[in-house]
């Protein structure tokens, strides 16, 4: 196991790489509390199967036989993503954008949305929604729709740990981990065999059972029977002489499955406040258990060709941070789709609705007994918790959206928001405020519906099966998701408009140098640079737009200036450089407060998005009529005062969930009925995993002795270090950094020496030096000092860990030079780093942070540091055209203070408390330049006797 490194942090991991993951939520947390306390001081203010995959059907039929050849094929991504009807159906034009007061005075003309009354209509929603009416679907022809078989009413949901309770077993350890290893890393029946062959030739016990082949295992783990990771296969629709089978699981299995796993339940919140659901007697109920439904379709091949459409489940009573892990989601089913061989010119419109009924008539077979339940009891080892299910929200991008709302997914139709009913005219108006927007509800929008006036409004005329949920309001629980709405989205249009705004005032040379700056950002771990610029921008994924994020900023700082047209003034370009700048660094800064797990009602207003809208607008074909954009400026507030942060409801943890539940088991298949074959090797591992969770004994703690230091580049003593230098030089490249280091090395080591007592001068001629190019800090961050790394220098910035007095007078960001080890005669070796501090560009304090980063310089000073003194890496930009000059970029999650945007993942962390060895201590200088040029003059005398 791995134990975080920082003090009070008790987490533990199985693996280093999600121990490096959980560290980000430390990044910069010594570093930048010290600092921060300075500036503060200083005044600034399931498939049922048995021997083989057979899945059990809800309907009298029970055979799947269905024309593999179209399974395969589909049209690109839109696997569930509706037709645009309002693109079928309606020409969009002028005409299409109906007055809105035009329509309400229609409505109340006719009596139906009275002043007088309406807040009582819209109130009582029996009043006007008989939630027990069934969709038509008359204007759709030669369908059946099956009704599935009726299950039992689920009253309890028993989660107790069943190690006292007869649970499937393998016949031998062996055997399990034998399936956990085929499992773990998707190998075919032909591997396995082949890993079976080699044991049973070479190292295979007579004691040892395993299967006959892999084939066999697979069987044996389908013929497990463990009820709540059984899936079913039901037909719900026969289209076109073509029958559909909705492959899912009981919903309320799937929440045992969640609550089955310890740690999840142990995190879970019970408690509603402060709103209470209202049973049917009227009694307020305090516990929920709310639940979260995320579909979203993905492709299967490079090409596009195959895909399909997956539905996860989690839920809201599971903390944010961990809910945003892998095992906090389960896949709840896969939605079918219709082939799109029924899809002819003459019939696109009722293609396109059958589409629609398809979609929502899936959902309602998966959410129905959630309807049916009025309350359950959740049983665990030390309590039993009553709960009130009901659904919360849905997350997806706006496909989806449109899907669960029946509403038009056209951006360009009259009313395109699924949230409210503004029109187009008005999506981009900055001005609105919420009493000028109406917001969709199903009883508004069954009064449209009732009146004929679906087309005026962008809604499709068919009944919303969620409409029946009374305590669901579907188009505002469909919630804005910021991995779509912001980096696929707003900061892909952002960067866009920007080259525009660049090309504008500095044309192609301005692009040309906007391409060379991107690629000239220095490399850092986990950051995605960008070597031959920014490329196709539309084949880009979201991580790699918020790697963008990240950089920018730096890129565009003074490129209109520098690379001005001739007719524009330099008072005029440092105008729309600043402006452009302002407007990324906003966009930062909104970011990053997105992230943020709580909120305050005061800071729900800054949302930035009138400056996006005021800048590019000029340049827009659109007009800036985004939905996207609509709804991150007046929806965002409203869905987290409803759902809570925003990191409940971003879906960046979900699409890799694709690759898990998806991706990885389609491409196990032989790609015939693929469907089928990736719920079965989905069950199979939810199996191998429940089992394993339940049957492993508690794992035991290791604590590892790494070695610190790799990559060894040589070895001299001291007194042949100029012999070894100048062989080394005629044999190998030395970046600037290295020479630099050969040069301060020695009288750097004679400041080091002078800190260590009962040294000789023979001790310091036999001291043995081995230098290495790399370094592991804290079990999860390599730092490297290498004149070649994939053909370019690579030499790591670092944070280091000091005394809070110290903290208060000098900077802790320096350059590394040098690593190495010092083995000095009748010492332990020390692990070491020779390096080039940097400090404040200014020393006004004002003048310290430039774009919200620290803005820095190199000083001369260099000196010998003890590698556990380091905290982490950090990222150094240079600024631009600018000689001396470095912009210190900032993790995107660490804390915001008083006047600066400063930020940590976990903001209940505390700092850590470790400090540099004692002999570092006193070698540490203030730093202002005419301290330093002191300081380079400054020899020893040890050392110099070995030169």
């Amino acid at each position: 196991m791995f134990n975080c490194p920082y003090q009070n942090c008790k987490r533990t991991f199985s693996r280093r790489a999600a121990l490096r993951e959980h560290t980000k939520s430390h990044k910069g947390q010594a570093y930048w509390e010290i600092l921060n306390s300075v500036l503060e001081d200083s005044c600034i203010e399931k498939v049922e199967c048995s021997r083989e995959f057979v899945i059990t059907d809800n309907v009298d039929e029970c055979e799947y036989n269905v024309d593999n050849d179209h399974n395969v094929n589909d049209d690109n991504n839109a696997i569930m993503e509706i037709v645009n009807e309002d693109v079928v159906n309606e020409n969009i034009a002028d005409e299409s954008v109906v007055d809105r007061s035009v329509i309400d005075e229609n409505i109340m003309d006719r009596g139906i949305m009275d002043e007088s009354d309406s807040d009582t209509d819209f109130e009582t929603s029996e009043t006007i929604i008989d939630i027990e009416e069934e969709p038509v679907y008359d204007h759709i022809h030669n369908y059946t729709l099956y009704t599935p078989e009726q299950t039992d009413k689920i009253s309890l949901i028993d989660t107790r740990s069943i190690s006292s309770r007869n649970i499937p077993q393998f016949p031998d350890a062996a055997y399990s981990e034998f399936m956990e290893l085929i499992s773990t890393h998707h190998l075919s029946n032909s591997a396995g065999n082949d890993i079976l062959k080699w044991f049973r030739k070479h190292h295979l016990r007579d004691d040892i059972i395993l299967p006959t082949n892999t084939v066999q295992g697979r069987e044996f783990v389908s013929s497990m029977d463990i009820k709540h990771l059984l899936y079913l296969k039901t037909k719900i629709l026969k289209y076109e002489d073509e029958e559909y089978f909705l492959y899912h699981r009981p919903i309320f299995e799937a929440i045992k499955e969640l609550l089955s796993n310890i740690d999840i339940i142990n995190h879970c919140q019970w408690n509603c406040s402060p709103d209470y659901i209202t049973n049917e007697n009227g009694h307020r109920l305090k516990k929920v258990l709310s639940i979260i439904l995320y579909s979203d379709a993905t492709t299967l091949d490079h090409f596009g060709k195959s895909s399909e459409h997956p539905v996860y489940l989690s839920l809201g009573n599971i903390p944010n941070w961990r809910r945003n892990k892998r095992d906090a989601k389960v896949l709840l089913g896969i939605l079918p789709k219709l082939k799109p061989l029924h899809n002819h010119k003459e019939n696109k419109s009722e293609f396109a609705s059958a589409k629609r009924m398809l979609y929502q008539y899936c959902f309602d077979i998966m959410t129905k007994p959630i309807y049916e339940c009025d309350g359950l009891d959740i049983k665990t080892d030390n309590q039993i918790i009553w709960a009130f299910p009901f659904l919360s929200e849905f997350i997806g991008d706006l496909p989806e959206d449109a899907s669960l709302t029946l509403t038009y997914s056209s951006s360009r139709s009259s009313h395109p928001c699924h949230i409210c009913t503004v029109t187009i005219d008005e999506l981009n108006n900055i001005n609105l405020s919420q009493s000028q927007i109406e917001l969709r509800t199903p009883n508004n929008m069954q009064v449209v519906i009732n009146n004929n006036l679906c087309h005026e409004y962008s809604i499709h005329p068919m009944r919303n099966i969620f409409w029946k949920f009374p305590e669901l309001n579907i188009y505002s629980a469909a919630v804005p998701d910021r991995m779509h709405h912001c980096d696929l989205g707003l900061f892909n249009y952002q960067v866009n408009f920007a080259r525009n705004y660049i090309q504008l005032y500095c044309g192609k040379d301005g692009i040309d140098e906007f391409d060379k700056r991107l690629a000239k950002i220095p490399r850092f771990p986990e950051l995605k640079i960008f070597k031959s610029g920014l490329g196709n921008i539309a084949r880009f994924t979201a991580a790699e737009f918020r790697n963008m994020m990240k950089q920018l900023v730096f890129v565009i700082d003074g490129l209109i200036v520098a690379k001005r047209k001739s007719n524009l003034s330099l008072f005029q370009a440092k105008q729309h450089d600043s402006k452009l700048v302002d407007l990324f660094v906003s966009w930062n800064r909104m970011y990053i407060f997105s992230r943020k797990d709580t909120f305050t009602d005061s800071e729900l207003d800054n949302f930035q998005a009138n400056k996006f809208i005021n800048l590019f607008t000029p340049i827009a074909d659109t007009e800036m009529k985004y939905p996207k954009l609509h709804n991150w400026q007046h929806h965002i507030i409203d869905a987290i005062r409803n759902y809570g942060a925003i990191n409940g409801f971003t879906t960046e943890t979900y699409e890799s969930l694709h690759k898990f539940y998806i991706k990885a088991p389609y491409r196990m298949s032989n790609r015939r009925d693929a469907t089928s074959q990736i719920i079965n090797l989905v069950r199979h591992d939810s199996i191998l995993n429940y089992l394993q969770k339940i049957t492993s004994p508690p794992s035991i703690k290791k604590h590892r002795q790494i070695r610190t230091l790799g990559g060894i580049e040589g070895s001299f003593t001291l007194d042949t270090f100029n012999d070894f230098v100048d062989e080394y030089r005629t044999t190998h490249f030395l970046a600037l950094e290295a020479e630099k280091a050969f040069e301060v090395l020695i009288d750097s080591l004679n400041q080091y020496f002078d800190l260590i007592e009962n040294i000789t001068d023979k001790d310091v001629e036999a001291t043995i030096i081995k230098w290495y190019t790399s370094a592991f800090i804290r079990e999860v961050d390599t730092i490297r000092a290498k004149s070649n790394y994939y053909n370019a220098p690579a030499f790591s910035d670092i944070a280091i860990n000091m005394n809070e007095e110290e903290a208060e007078k000098y900077n802790t960001i320096d350059g590394i030079l040098m690593l190495f080890g010092l083995k000095i005669p009748g010492h332990d070796e020390q692990e070491l780093a020779l390096v080039h501090w940097y400090d404040f560009k200014y020393n006004d304090l004002h003048r310290l942070f430039k774009y919200d980063c620290p803005y820095v310089k190199r000083i001369p000073m260099f000196t010998v540091i003890a590698i556990e003194s380091i905290i982490e890496p950090v990222h150094i930009i240079p600024c631009f055209n600018k000689t001396n000059e470095y912009f210190t970029k900032i993790d995107e999650n660490q804390q915001t203070n008083e006047d600066y945007i400063i930020h940590v993942k976990n903001p209940n962390i505390t700092k850590h408390k470790g400090h540099p060895p004692k002999r570092l201590q006193s070698n540490i200088n203030v730093y202002n330049d005419e301290n330093a040029e002191n300081i380079e003059g400054s020899k020893g005398n040890r050392c110099e006797r070995s030169k």
